[in-house]
């Protein structure tokens, strides 16, 4: 039971001064204390709280059914009221939002045994039913409610919003604040899209026989296809690593990421689709740890602040979620992309189209705190995707790029931060959320005199003919470029002098092999004087059959993404 709480009477003063003592009033006397009354199990003879309270309650320790009793919360205005439970030794409470009929509209258990249950800004428009549930037989005792009413608050979600049907209401743009008062919490909140009274009319089709159009025949696709961008940024709770989704009204889930533990979140691009009209974002706390060790955090005393505000994207950003190739962002040609690495972990999928075969050249450029990785993927069914280019030249802040890369009519490409090693693991931390990458990819329909990358493999050759020179370049470090001769319909030796004129930093080796009947290549003849920029030139008597020339640094050392070498096949002298 509670200590009651006593005015403590005191003789006053007579003559302080030379005057009259002045009578001070009655002190603070606290909160009312009130004792429950059984029956209070049902909605029907809950106990009223119509201001802040405490109540000294007891739970029936009978062994056949757990006790239950209801609390109806009342407010002529409407207020908030955090709202707490003590636990009997030995015991587990639920504490509960219920409507009149017991359906439970959000529930607290937390804390386990003997713990205290809490629920900060739970809304009082008008009556609040909350009940009190012990959740193991036979154990009772007593526990204290403690009401604590108060005024609402602009700018702060309330509870219950455990569901969507319950989500708080939230403008575009405007901060909100939360709690995530327990560890199975679930804040909602609902956001209208804004519409687009610029956008053309869909198109509705005449009627071939002259009649009206039929308007249930209406084109929604423009309208279906087109998506904004949302940036979304959550501070950071003590104790918290936040889970933040964003769904649908048919609650299908567009994205989702995991703030680390007591820090904050914040996403770029995430883009949705107009025609939603609505989006709604939910916040929970994320597991973290493992096994015996996973647990969920929370924090009642310590608010995040969500904002969830349209992007100024000028029609070139990328859009989440593109994290691999199903949900690649679309790159035209002879364009640019705008992105951003974050949260950590965050990797940008584009989707490159192009009419027939051609050569795109890529580059990206850097950004601060994170050494972006530039690949050329190729989507694998059920297995992970194969990366068939990789740049990664520079650290932070510095760029990347890939040259003559082969693109027949699609081509993937990623955006991802370089692996570190932390505490003996490799993992993608880096970051950041205020600074943009590009992405360029500059097209060229391919004529054949330019290589293809990837062309590091005998299968992947580009092919050379005798008389047409060809170009490429050596990068990034350790590029090595197969070009593939026919000459397996000659019928007598070819008399080959090949020539590859070399480039500004790199020691150019040129090396032609012969491809035997099992596939392996032959090292036949070999020009790697390693003379700087100077030509390099091999001849050979070739007999019919197919031919690799080999063109790469001699030393594996250097690279050049700006000076392309030539490479000439002739027929000659030996």
């Amino acid at each position: 039971m509670l200590v009651a709480l006593l005015a403590a009477t005191l003789p006053g003063c007579q003559t302080c001064g030379g005057g009259d003592a002045v009578d001070a009033g009655p002190g603070d006397a606290g909160p009312p204390v009130l004792a429950e009354k059984e029956p209070n199990d049902s909605a029907a003879n809950a106990l009223v709280l119509e201001r802040s309270t405490l109540v000294e309650a007891n739970l029936g320790a009978d062994p056949t059914r757990p006790d239950v009793d209801w609390y109806v919360l009342k407010a002529s205005l409407p207020r908030t009221v955090d709202l707490q439970a003590t636990c009997p030794n030995g015991g587990d409470l639920s504490l509960e939002v219920v409507d009149e009929s017991g359906g439970v509209l959000a529930q607290v258990n937390a804390g386990g045994l003997g713990a205290t249950e809490r629920l900060p800004n739970l809304d009082v428009s008008s009556k609040t039913f909350v009940r009190v549930v012990t959740l193991k037989k036979g154990v009772g005792g007593a526990y204290v409610v403690t009401a604590k009413f108060a005024d609402r608050m602009p700018g702060y979600e309330l509870e219950p919003n455990e569901r969507k049907v319950d989500a708080s209401p939230v403008a575009l743009g405007q901060a909100i604040s939360g709690s995530v008062g327990h560890g199975n919490d679930v804040d909602w909140y609902r956001y209208e899209l804004p519409v687009d009274e610029t956008a053309p009319a869909p198109a509705v089709p005449e009627d071939l026989d002259g009649g009206a159009p039929d308007a249930g025949s209406t084109d929604a696709g423009a309208l279906a296809e087109k998506r904004l961008a949302l940036r979304v940024d959550i501070s950071a709770v003590e104790g918290v690593s936040v889970d933040l989704a964003i769904l649908t009204e048919a609650e299908a889930v567009l994205f989702t990421a995991k703030s680390k533990e007591n820090g904050p979140l914040s996403l770029r691009n995430v883009g949705v689709r107009a025609a939603d009209r609505v989006i709604y974002v939910a916040v929970r706390s994320a597991t973290v740890g493992a096994g015996k060790d996973a647990k969920k955090g929370m924090n009642p005393d310590l608010s995040y602040t969500l904002t969830v505000a349209p992007e100024d994207t000028s029609g070139n950003a990328e859009f989440e979620p593109n994290d691999e190739a199903s949900r690649a962002t679309e790159l035209p040609p002879n364009s640019y992309r705008d992105g951003f690495i974050s949260p950590k972990g965050d990797a940008d999928v584009f989707r490159l189209v192009t009419e027939g075969p051609s050569i795109a050249k890529l580059q990206l450029s850097g950004v601060d705190k994170v050494d972006l990785v530039l690949l050329v993927i190729k989507p694998v069914e059920a297995k992970p995707e194969e990366v068939l280019l990789k740049a990664n030249e520079g650290v932070a802040r510095e760029p990347e790029q890939l040259n003559n890369v082969a693109c027949d009519s699609v081509c993937f490409i990623r955006v991802e931060a370089a692996p570190r090693k932390v505490d003996g693991k490799w993992v993608r931390e880096d970051e950041n959320a205020d600074q943009s990458y590009r992405l360029t990819a500059v097209v060229v329909p391919d004529d054949g005199t330019e290589e293809k990358e990837p062309n590091n493999a005998l299968a992947a050759a580009t092919p050379v003919h005798l008389g047409k020179p060809i170009r490429g370049t050596i990068y990034p470090k350790k590029d090595v470029d197969y070009f593939a001769l026919d000459l397996k319909d000659r019928p007598v030796k070819t008399a080959l002098r090949a020539t590859v004129i070399g480039v500004l930093k790199v020691d150019v080796g040129l090396y032609l092999h012969r491809v035997e009947e099992d596939g392996k290549l032959t090292l036949v003849q070999t020009s790697d004087s390693a003379k700087g920029d100077r030509p390099e030139t091999v001849r050979y008597a070739a007999e019919p059959g197919l031919y690799v020339f080999e063109v790469r640094d001699a030393r594996n050392r250097e690279a050049n993404f700006q000076d392309s070498y030539q490479l000439s096949v002739d027929e000659g002298e030996e």
